[in-house]
């Protein structure tokens, strides 16, 4: 590679000079231009050279990135399906106990309410035995009642009777007269 040192030797070379030689000022001048020309275009490679050394940094950079992006993307994914599995598995073992609570609350309701339903025939039994009881007593003392209220009228009608029988036949006229 061409480098400053090399065109500054170029510019300062002296050709050794013949009779029938070129005009030196106009090789001068064009050796001069080419010396120019020759230093843009090495001063244009080095640029290039300095740039294509970047990009090949960058490139490098680049790779290095997506490597632990890729990396990265992996082990998320494997993150995501873990958790995944374990909020399936919690789930899972959630509705298990919720099943299980459900099934013991409907298992007492079921009990609760099969006693509720015996306490209430029991209940009714014994106001049935209680109806009948009272309806049975009722009954016998509507019979007393009616036979004390029999004896009574049978009392009355002896006394009555007795009683129309002492004051006699006279006392018949007058009430019936009255």
């Amino acid at each position: 590679m061409i480098d400053h040192t090399k065109l500054n030797n170029l510019r300062g070379h002296e050709f050794s000079k013949t009779i029938r030689g070129y005009a030196t000022k106009e090789v001068d001048e064009f050796v001069e231009s080419l010396l120019f020309e020759t230093q843009q275009l090495v001063e244009a490679y080095q640029e290039l050279d300095r740039r294509v050394n970047e990009i090949g940094a960058d490139r490098d950079e680049i790779r290095k990135r997506e490597e632990v992006l890729s990396s990265t993307l992996v082990a998320a994914q494997s993150t995501v399906e873990e958790w995944k599995s374990l909020a399936r598995k919690e789930a899972d073992q959630l509705i298990r106990e919720a099943q299980g609570t459900v099934d013991e609350m409907v298992r007492k309701a079921n009990q609760e309410a099969e006693e509720l339903l015996r306490q209430a025939r029991e209940k009714w039994r014994m106001e049935e035995e209680e109806r009948a009881r009272t309806r049975h007593e009722l009954e016998l003392r509507i019979g007393r009642v009616r036979g004390e209220f029999l004896s009574l009228k049978e009392s009355l009608d002896r006394w009555a009777k007795l009683s129309q029988e002492i004051a006699g036949p006279e006392d018949d006229q007058e009430k019936s007269s009255s």
